[in-house]
């Protein structure tokens, strides 16, 4: 009776045993981990508004075993430039222990101070954790998932899957009591980062004019010039649970942003599950 005892206790505790994936934060609030990518380790940005997982040209040629698919992805920057990338499988990708077979991924030729983007399409079947106290990410079982569900705040979700190749997080949100936005969700972003499209400046009194300005060159495009004007909102609410709030921030207004707003993740709390599955974010 002891051993089997024993046996169920273990059972039920695996069963609330979550896979932990230690980060580190950047001064601007970017989570960096580490990752093997067919057995080779590198850094990479966990990336909720990524899409796609990326890896750098000169971290492919180090892997040296990607395999190359017959199809392409084209994606685009928040202010409208193409960018295409051919696609390429993976044999495995390794977070600590947790890990995950043939998945897919973008290999861009730029120099970063990193080796990629690690985007949710490793999750996409899971419920993962963002805890930026204890700088971890936790692969929820279901079991944890129910006990996070009890005392979190949730909000929905919708989810940008097309076609299987890339997957995003959107939410709505009130903004300045005046418009009601869906915004997309990035973890990429960084820290307190609040970008929304310049066509919503005159519904909340903003003036271009008195407005702090600054006018950009895209990094993809240096031929591509975008003005972004940044002032303070008085207040921005989540749809599902007006709780979780931001007030008197700074945003930027952009011209040509192809969203309606993107923005950063850390508002929302500063443990924050995204459950795709249940199409929902819960907050702690």
């Amino acid at each position: 009776m002891k051993h089997l005892a024993l046996f169920v206790f273990l059972i039920s505790l695996s069963a609330f045993s979550q896979t932990k994936i230690p980060f580190t934060l950047t001064n601007a609030g970017h989570t960096l981990i580490k990752a093997k990518v067919n057995g080779v380790e590198g850094t990479f940005i966990f990336d909720t508004g990524a899409g796609l997982n990326m890896v750098t040209k000169k971290f492919a040629d180090k892997v040296g075993s990607l395999q190359k698919t017959d199809e392409f992805y084209t994606g685009h920057r928040a202010t409208g430039e193409a960018i295409e990338a051919d696609l390429y499988l993976t044999k495995t990708i390794e977070m600590g222990n947790f890990k995950i077979d043939e998945q897919r991924t973008s290999v861009i030729d730029m120099e970063f101070p990193i080796d990629g983007l690690i985007s949710l399409l490793p999750f996409k079947d899971k419920a993962i954790t963002i805890d930026y106290k204890n700088k971890e990410l936790i692969v929820e079982t279901e079991k944890s998932l129910k006990q996070i569900a009890k005392t979190g705040k949730t909000i929905p979700i919708q989810i940008d899957d097309e076609h299987g190749k890339t997957l995003g997080i959107y939410t709505y949100v009130n903004l300045g009591n005046k418009l009601n936005l869906q915004v997309v969700l990035d973890s990429g972003a960084g820290f307190d980062v609040f970008r929304f499209s310049s066509r919503y400046m005159d519904d909340l009194g903003i003036n271009p004019e008195t407005t702090e300005k600054a006018t950009r060159k895209s990094e993809f495009k240096p031929d591509s010039i975008n003005n972004y004007y940044t002032t303070t909102v008085n207040q921005m609410t989540a749809k599902g649970d007006t709780s979780i709030k931001k007030e008197n921030f700074r945003a930027t207004f952009i011209d040509g942003l192809i969203y309606q707003g993107i923005m950063c993740i850390n508002w929302l709390g500063e443990k924050i599950t995204v459950d795709i599955p249940n199409e929902r974010i819960i907050a702690n």
